[in-house]
């Protein structure tokens, strides 16, 4: 905290003032109607010496009041001028009361005008911005823009994000809706992509019984091991045409996101597990590979999920194990 900071702390507010010029002022009166008390006080008496005045009052003098305000007996006359300063200090009060409030409710009404311009101000926006990103560090993925998010997941160095929207605080928005800091990306991407270690994953015993991988000498098959850059694309339920919608694959078994996929048969074997590297769906990255497609060939690799709606195609290292 700078100096100026503290000055400005130690500096009294407008209602500190206003409360403190209000005890002045009641204090001030209170002593001037103690003065006017003891001076009638002094008439009625017939005459006595004011100390702080240092005066002399006659009864004559007293006698001449009395005469002014046309009442005979000078303890009336006290009890008029003290009723009349009463009421005078009474106005005096409730007129600083009420302007005391109106400076309260003042001072209210801006801090919520100061509030709302507060709020409107740390509005973040988004724009289009398309671009392929890679990890440096151990990176946290997030519900929004902002460390006070939720971590969806974390990425390893290295690993590919697909960007499609930039915003106002420095943050990326993936394809899938999530969001990682820009200050812990690059766009150039890593020259030594890790291998993998193999996870052992049993296929279901109706992948690799009921259909055989037909070869062709168009493409080879993925070697193990070796990363394969594809097309990663999606498909969900495909519609049998009377209302209703299909989930087997060509394999026999039945779709399951997060474990089927569909390729070229001629690079990766119906029954094989492929690894992806940052998986698109958030998973571990292996896949099965039970299905196919007349579109999918070559380097495709087609993601079974349950709604392909809020997913994009994008591109990523593929392994075959």
């Amino acid at each position: 905290m700078s100096i100026k900071d503290l000055m400005r702390g130690l500096r009294p507010g407008k209602e500190a003032i206003l409360k403190g010029v209000t005890t002045g002022v009641v204090l001030v009166l209170c002593v001037a109607s103690s003065f006017a008390v003891l001076h009638v006080v002094n008439k009625a008496q017939g005459g006595t010496v004011l100390a702080d005045a240092d005066e002399f009052v006659s009864p004559s003098e007293s006698e001449t009041v009395t005469e002014e305000t046309g009442v005979s007996d000078p303890s009336q006359t006290e009890d008029i001028l003290v009723s009349e300063i009463s009421e005078a200090i009474s106005a005096s009060t409730e007129t600083l009361v009420s302007e005391s409030e109106d400076t309260s409710e003042t001072t209210e009404q801006t801090t919520m005008a100061s509030q709302t311009t507060t709020t409107t101000e740390t509005t973040i926006s988004e724009s289009e911005f398309y671009l392929a990103v890679y990890a440096t560090a151990v990176l946290n993925v997030r519900s929004g823009p902002g460390t006070d998010y939720d971590i969806v997941k974390q990425l390893n160095p290295g690993d590919q994000i697909d960007v499609i929207a930039i915003t106002s605080n420095g943050w990326y928005k993936t394809y899938n809706g999530n969001y990682v800091s820009i200050d812990h990306t690059t766009d150039v991407a890593p020259t030594n992509t890790p291998v993998p270690t193999p996870r052992p994953t049993s296929a279901p015993t109706s992948a690799r019984s009921t259909t055989r991988a037909t070869t062709t000498t168009a493409t080879a098959v993925a070697p193990s091991g070796e990363a394969i850059s594809c097309r990663i694309t999606f498909y969900g339920p495909q519609s049998v045409g009377d209302g209703t919608y299909s989930t087997s694959t060509a394999t026999g078994t039945t779709c399951v996101q997060g474990r089927t996929c569909a390729a070229d048969w001629s690079v990766f074997p119906a029954g094989s597990t492929i690894y992806i590297e940052n998986d698109p769906l958030g998973g571990d990255g292996y896949y099965i590979v039970e299905d196919r497609g007349s579109a999918v060939k070559g380097h495709i690799i087609d993601i079974y999920v349950d709604d392909e709606s809020g997913y994009n195609t994008t591109r990523r290292n593929v392994y075959a194990q």
